[in-house]
Parts: C-alpha cells; sequence; structure tokens
C-alpha cells in the first residue's frame, strides 16, 4: 500500500493522506459589527439592540432578524452575569483547533438580558454545573492571543 493510503482507524476503510499541510486563514466582513471587536479588544462585551422592535442580539447582528429592519443597529454593553445552562467536554476538535488542548464549551444565560451566549469554559472552573453562576470575561487566549470570552466564575 502507497505511505499515502492510510486506514481509518474506526472503520478500516482506506484514506488518501494529502502530505501538504493546509493552513486556512479566514476573512470574513465586519464592517457592521466592527465595534463589537473594538470594543471586545477593551475588554468590554456589547450585543446589539434593534432601535424599531428593540430585540437584542448576541453575538451581534447588523440586522433585525425579528422585525427586518436593516439599519444602524444600537450597540450596548452586556450585563455579563447569569447561570451555566449546559456544557460539554471536547475531545474530537475541528482542524481549526487541533493545535489546541482539550477543552470545554458551556452555554450561559445571560439573565438580564434574557440571552444565550455560547463560549469556552475557563479553566479555573475545573468541575462545571448546571446551574451555577458564571460571568462572561474577556482575556486574550494564550494559544494563538486572540481576544475572546470566557465563561468564567463571577
Amino acid at each position: 500500500m502507497p505511505e499515502y493510503i492510510a486506514k481509518d482507524e474506526k472503520s478500516g476503510n482506506p484514506l488518501l493522506v494529502d502530505m501538504r499541510s493546509l493552513n486556512i486563514r479566514y476573512r470574513i466582513p465586519v464592517s457592521r459589527i466592527e465595534k463589537f471587536y473594538e470594543s471586545l479588544d477593551k475588554g468590554i462585551i456589547m450585543g446589539t439592540k434593534c432601535p424599531v422592535c428593540g430585540s437584542r442580539f448576541f453575538p451581534p447582528q447588523a440586522w433585525c432578524s425579528e422585525c427586518g429592519f436593516s439599519g444602524d443597529m444600537e450597540f450596548y454593553p452586556l450585563d455579563t452575569h447569569g447561570h451555566l445552562l449546559t456544557f460539554t467536554r471536547i475531545f474530537a476538535k475541528p482542524k481549526s483547533f487541533s493545535g489546541f488542548g482539550d477543552y470545554t464549551v458551556g452555554i450561559a444565560h445571560l439573565d438580564r438580558e434574557n440571552i444565550n451566549v455560547l463560549a469556552w469554559i475557563d479553566d479555573a472552573i475545573q468541575k462545571p454545573e448546571v446551574g451555577m453562576e458564571i460571568s462572561i470575561k474577556v482575556e486574550k487566549r494564550k494559544e494563538d492571543n486572540a481576544t475572546v470570552y470566557f465563561i468564567s466564575k463571577p
């Protein structure tokens, strides 16, 4: 068997193994929600609010999916306190996160905002529990120095 053909560990089926590494750099237009990233870099987590119907969104949206308004949405700082709704440990990572160790993600409900936030759970929370009080914090991820938000202890 050629060296570029391997067996799938689970099924035993042959797999073509490309010897080239692939680096992917995403470019996503964010001009209408750029303020979110500028604020995140300052440690502030922003949501958007529709000036017509008052619907709130996180992650921020450039238009209102409730009433169809497509003008400028209002940005506002989120109250980042709430409760953990659910969580799971990630062992089999997508390729874009293959350079990271295993991690835990969760969904937090922000009580005053009445919105849910999907985020990684801070490693300082060793044993997450559904219903535990949390807050969302911003910090630089040590692995790639990206500014991200985590579910953390209040």
